[in-house]
């Protein structure tokens, strides 16, 4: 899986799977040096948790399945915030903080790199398949992701905490309450990396349910053209559809020879169109667009 120049595009996610390795050597040495003047109960129950959620990460980007990747990106940040948590509560040396903040940042930035995601994502992947994931719609990374993602982590984490400091009663309300809003959150956010095109032997597939009722095929000799969108394009055609749903960076649009059904996801009834181009935005388009060439759909 290499690009023409000759540059493996695994590189950053083997570079995340090693920096996810290290992570206990510096933000666990941080968190648990935190820890020391508190009771043995919490501090166990911190580090038994701290362990679990970095081999959880460590073992999912072994399997490479989109559920791995989503709770990847879930843990990967929250690094950062359980740093500063740990300083304010145990007084961190300027050094050891310093360290396990850059290395935290350095994770988190690998863990969001698109190559990682479509190598997490492309494991679902068998035969002649190759899977690329979609972008983020706008309104959904500048909006309400960093609220969700906020919801799952003060979800999980709220209610065992109070458990570990021995506040019993309100542990169990928070974690009876927490857990289940915390599994909505990931669910909700677990829809963002199971949008993807599928290029399979007879063309490609696009597979996205927050804008499609369900995936279409896009036939390799109904294929016209693959390229970037030109800039003038009337995103409102009726011959078009457009699921980049305003997606931040450039999109691709695909043209037919004939047409294809498509069922737009849309409030009450949804109705099929036939269409004659289709407006997407993967993470990386001149990596579907090189795929798309070796494949000789375009030219």
């Amino acid at each position: 899986m290499s690009h023409d120049c000759g540059v493996d595009v695994r590189i950053p996610f083997k570079s995340f799977v090693g920096l996810w390795a290290l992570l206990p050597f510096t933000v666990g040495a941080a968190i648990d040096s935190s820890l020391r003047d508190h009771s043995s109960l919490f501090r166990v129950s911190v580090s038994i948790g701290v362990w679990f959620l970095w081999g959880f990460v460590l073992g999912s980007s072994m399997i490479r399945r989109p559920w791995g990747l989503t709770a990847t990106r879930v843990v990967a940040p929250s690094a950062l915030p359980a740093l500063l948590v740990a300083n304010s509560a145990g007084d961190l040396s300027v050094t050891s903080l310093a360290v396990a903040i850059g290395h935290a940042t350095i994770v988190c930035v690998f863990a969001f790199l698109p190559e990682t995601g479509n190598v997490m994502v492309d494991g679902l992947s068998y035969g002649d398949e190759r899977r690329f994931l979609l972008r983020a719609p706008a309104a959904i990374l500048l909006g309400t992701l960093p609220l969700v993602w906020a919801l799952v982590v003060l979800g999980v984490v709220s209610g065992p905490l109070l458990l570990a400091s021995e506040n019993w009663l309100l542990g169990i309300l928070v974690t009876g309450a927490g857990w289940p809003l915390a599994g909505l959150g990931f669910r909700s956010l677990h829809q963002l990396t199971r949008r993807w095109i599928v290029f399979v032997p007879n063309g490609l597939v696009i597979h996205d349910y927050l804008a499609t009722r369900e995936p279409f095929l896009l036939r390799s000799q109904d294929l016209f053209s693959l390229g970037p969108a030109a800039a003038d394009l009337d995103a409102q055609d009726v011959d078009l559809i457009d699921v980049s749903q305003l997606s931040l960076g450039p999109a691709l649009q695909v043209t037919l020879r004939g047409g294809v059904e498509v069922v737009p996801r849309t409030r009450g009834t949804s109705e099929v169109r036939v269409v004659k181009g289709v407006l997407f935005s993967p993470t990386r388009p001149g990596a579907v667009l090189q795929e798309a060439r070796r494949r000789r759909l375009v030219r």
